[in-house]
């Protein structure tokens, strides 16, 4: 039998795994699977009468893509434990990269009270998965320029480039982005990164055509303009207007402050996933409760410091989308003239 301590860190991770299973899968069905065990077995387990051995643990943390964090709940320390997925220059590996994507969004959806708080030093990569040819450029982007991925190793921007298969996979991730209950803030610089992509492709002469680089830059216009309506209704959806039937579930705020970096907190029920960038695009992920609490702390204390800028904020919304648009205008400029 486990002792107390045992038990109470066993069945703090094993609620960590119930929370990050959507609630239509049966969770004592789920862990005799992984673990290849009888269901009661399974349930000696959840009730922590059974000890996981560290073996379950690594299978366990491995299937639900969580890291183990291990300490009885309201212990202190500095030491925190992170996740990712090594990204390398093959295409498998991004196809691999994408899926990872679009299982965590599976699994935020599906949960109970999901939500995402977004720190967007750029801007949230959802955002470009609605538009195929802006969709193909960060996708050639960040596997010529980040990667070096050898096959694209001289090779020009031009969307035939990138596979239909990955640009299907962003657009589905996309569509699970929509359902999902956000909030993000943005600063005066978040769209910067993605103008100063495609100056840098025009300027070395990586775009395969002028029309390449002008119709890329429409796309972001489309963009900003998409997500400045959905701003205004807080809802996030496609087109024109929403459904009769849609629901708030998208607030946008603009921060006045450097952001730094992308940080996303990620609430699954009762409990949190941090996503912090490193790499240009890339994330390591923790659901340490400590980590994640001063996260929340930071970004609460951010959005107490930023200006909302969807649902009534009419005059501060158009100032700001007016600012982010004045930059694509610059650009498109710049490369009309040349």
């Amino acid at each position: 039998m486990p002792t107390s301590t045992e038990r109470s860190v066993q069945l703090n991770f094993i609620q960590r795994l119930k929370d990050s299973l959507p609630p239509s899968r049966s969770f004592v069905d789920e862990l005799a699977d992984i673990l290849n065990v009888s269901p009661d077995s399974a349930y000696r387990r959840i009730r922590g009468e059974t000890a996981l051995s560290l073996d379950e643990v690594a299978l366990l943390c491995a299937h639900f893509r969580i890291a183990p964090d291990l300490q009885p709940p309201g212990a202190s320390g500095n030491t925190v434990t992170f996740s990712y997925h090594l990204l390398s220059d093959n295409a498998l590996s991004f196809e691999q990269y994408l899926t990872n994507i679009a299982n965590d969004m599976k699994r935020i959806k599906g949960a109970t009270k999901s939500e995402i708080i977004f720190a967007a030093e750029d801007v949230p990569i959802f955002h470009h998965f609605q538009f195929p040819l802006l969709s193909a450029f960060k996708l050639f982007y960040w596997s010529r320029s980040i990667l070096n991925t050898p096959h694209l190793d001289g090779a020009k921007f031009t969307p035939e480039l990138v596979s239909e298969n990955l640009l299907a996979q962003v657009r589905a991730i996309y569509d699970i982005y929509l359902e999902i209950p956000s909030i993000e803030i943005w600063s005066e610089d978040t769209l910067n990164s993605t103008v100063k992509q495609v100056e840098y492709y025009w300027e070395s002469g990586l775009f395969a055509s002028k029309d390449d680089a002008l119709n890329v830059l429409n796309d972001v216009e489309m963009m900003m303009a998409g997500i400045e309506k959905q701003a205004a209704h807080s809802t996030k959806f496609q087109g024109d207007v929403p459904p009769a039937n849609s629901q708030q579930n998208y607030t946008l705020y603009c921060s006045e402050l450097m952001i730094g970096n992308n940080c996303i907190l990620v609430r699954l029920g009762n409990n949190s996933v941090s996503y912090i960038s490193y790499n240009t695009f890339n994330s390591m992920t923790t659901t340490n409760p400590a980590f994640n609490d001063e996260t929340d702390r930071w970004l609460r204390n951010l959005i107490r410091k930023s200006i909302p800028i969807s649902g009534v904020s009419e005059k501060q919304r158009f100032r700001f989308f007016r600012m982010m648009n004045d930059k694509i205008v610059k650009m498109r400029e710049k490369i009309s003239a040349e």
